[in-house]
């Protein structure tokens, strides 16, 4: 079965989630370095505020090179993609996406999740929670290619170490914003 958005559904691109924990805060849009400098071009042309934060970083001393971004939501909590135009829905009936065309790979990979050595599907998205078990990785090669992309940029040299960016933003107590050593 070929994943298509539920009628009216915008849920991926407004809600959230807290990563790895609710201490490390709500985390953004997953954006590999190279895609940095174009989400912030297009907000400049389109006139939208974003703020974009470091995710993920490699090095031994302390996050020596970042490997990946991640571009916040407009929301004080973190919710609500700053490239959703409220004012137009989408051809599926949700909130329409400015940049559809333009849209970094994690959005394209959607709804494929990163589970560890495999992809899986995100158990929180409508169309796979209602069409659950016909939805099967065999009708989503266009989000497997985009998810094989973010992995291989996406990963530490050997003897690495991986640092991860708290972001201090959503509901509750988190730990400041700032990197974490990975355990």
């Amino acid at each position: 079965m070929k994943f298509s958005c539920v009628p009216g559904c915008s849920d991926c691109c407004i809600y959230r989630e807290y990563y790895p924990s609710r201490e490390f805060g709500k985390i953004g849009v997953l954006l590999l370095p190279e895609e940095k400098s174009k989400m912030e071009r297009l907000a400049n042309e389109r006139n939208i505020a974003i703020k974009i934060l470091p995710r993920l970083a490699v090095g031994n001393g302390g996050p020596e090179r970042i490997i990946a971004y991640q571009m916040m939501g407009k929301k004080d909590n973190g919710d609500f993609c700053p490239f959703l135009d409220e004012n137009i829905r989408s051809p599926h009936g949700g909130l329409a996406c400015s940049v559809y065309d333009d849209r970094p790979l994690a959005c394209s990979a959607y709804p494929l999740i990163d589970a560890g050595k495999t992809a899986a599907l995100d158990p929180h998205c409508q169309f796979c929670r209602h069409n659950s078990p016909k939805v099967s990785l065999a009708g989503l090669s266009g989000e497997l290619e985009s998810l094989a992309k973010i992995k291989a940029s996406v990963k530490a040299e050997e003897g690495q170490h991986v640092w991860r960016y708290a972001t201090a933003t959503g509901d509750g107590d988190m730990m400041p914003e700032g990197w974490v050593l990975e355990s």
